[in-house]
């Protein structure tokens, strides 16, 4: 008899059996029973062993041994219950239907089947994001771990630990969601049975750190206030609504100054050119006499029409980190605002556009939503002088009095009728 191949990072109660393949062809599996026995002498638990089939990393079937704990003596006082409780834990390995669990760990299967297949398919930043978590999150805690191995109970406890250890809420709902995705793929291709990240709980969001209020005043402080390029970029954030990426990617072939509009083909990310976020992304945006101003100073002279309007000396795009250390937070520590991004500019164009009355549609346009609750949920933001006009309508109307209510001079009749 043959002894079979050792499967690859099996855990420790897993131990290769005598048997389990010959010649390439497995063996017919049989309906078991498996063994329990008591093991311990102030503690004693009760054990069982049974037979099981994995998938090596190699796809190759392997028949294994396991012992397991079932539980202690104390929780289970008769062996009856014992075999009952190992009976239901057979019960899917017994099944006509049972299919070999795959002993691949976190890391072999995403090196060698997530990230070749799917990483290629997603945008460039992305890409970038889930190398980071993987290679700094999920491979330190459960990289050498068989993806089967994988409970819910331990991803929880991971995702708890991370919050405690300093990581922001957005950061490890990020983290949890990259950890799901990966699962999800591995479930979809029957590697596990089911994702226990799905499963998880995560907290509700604690207090969010201050924004800088979106006011006209404050916006036009910052805009003034700015070097450039900073300025002409926060300029043209701010009256169109673009994303920094879509600005910065901005060719002058797609720029039409004679009619006015501007249209997003590209979006840029370190370097890096792709496609615009949605469909409803790539869109023509109309440009203002101010955004007209600002891209004819910096036309040139002899126009290349792929160059880009905000390019470096040697022709690449401007480095949107570059921008905001060098120019845009020490202008914002001067000028006492907190929380202000490029991003936070393309909000403030989505509040102004609603405060001077633009219908939600056309803002969604402008702004490039794929959908309007968008739109509406994250970007219109409530102006400080607005709000203060509607409280005090709200209080007129209050004090407005009764259309039923006789002033007391009308009660005294006129003093012709007298």
């Amino acid at each position: 008899m043959l002894r079979a191949k050792e499967p690859a990072t099996l855990d420790p109660d897993a131990e290769p059996k005598l048997g389990g393949s010959f010649g390439g062809r497995m063996i017919r599996r049989r309906f078991q029973r498996g063994s329990i026995h008591k093991r311990g002498k102030r503690k004693k638990v009760w054990v069982a062993r049974y037979c099981e089939d994995v998938s090596g990393p190699d796809g190759a079937v392997i028949r294994i041994r396991r012992s397991e704990i079932l539980g202690t003596v104390a929780d289970i006082p008769t062996l009856r219950q014992a075999e009952q409780l190992l009976s239901q834990r057979l019960r899917l390995i017994n099944s006509s239907d049972y299919r070999p669990s795959s002993s691949l760990t976190l890391r072999d299967y995403a090196e060698n089947c997530w990230l070749p297949e799917v990483l290629p398919t997603l945008k460039y930043s992305t890409q970038r994001y889930y190398r980071y978590f993987l290679k700094v999150h999920l491979y330190p805690y459960f990289g050498e771990m068989q993806l089967r191995l994988i409970t819910r109970d331990a991803v929880q406890l991971f995702l708890g630990g991370k919050l405690r250890s300093g990581l922001s809420w957005r950061t490890v709902k990020s983290l949890r969601t990259a950890f799901g995705t990966i699962m999800a793929a591995a479930e979809q291709a029957e590697v596990i049975p089911s994702n226990p990240v799905r499963k998880t709980r995560f907290p509700r969001r604690g207090p969010a750190k201050q924004k800088a209020v979106i006011a006209p005043e404050r916006v036009r402080d910052l805009l003034e206030a700015l070097p450039e390029p900073a300025r002409s970029v926060a300029w043209l954030l701010a009256l169109t609504g673009l994303r920094i990426g879509e600005l910065l990617a901005v060719r002058w072939r797609n720029v039409d100054l004679e009619h006015g509009t501007l249209r997003v083909t590209e979006t840029v990310y370190d370097g890096h050119f792709d496609i615009p976020k949605t469909q409803r992304s790539q869109r023509t945006v109309p440009l203002s006499a101010k955004t007209i101003q600002i891209l004819t100073a910096r036309k040139p002279a002899v126009l290349d029409p792929g160059a880009l309007v905000f390019a470096t000396s040697a022709g690449t795009p401007f480095c949107r980190h570059n921008l905001t250390n060098k120019q845009l937070k020490p202008t914002c520590k001067k000028l006492g605002l907190v929380g202000v991004s490029w991003h936070w500019l393309r909000h403030a164009n989505a509040t102004l556009l609603d405060a001077v009355g633009t219908p939600l549609g056309t803002v969604q346009a402008l702004l490039g939503h794929s959908s309007s609750e968008i739109t509406r949920e994250v970007y219109l933001h409530s102006i400080p002088s607005d709000a203060r006009a509607a409280v005090g309508k709200v209080e007129d109307l209050l004090n407005r009095p009764k259309l039923t209510q006789v002033p007391e001079s009308w009660g005294k009749g006129s003093s012709l009728i007298q």
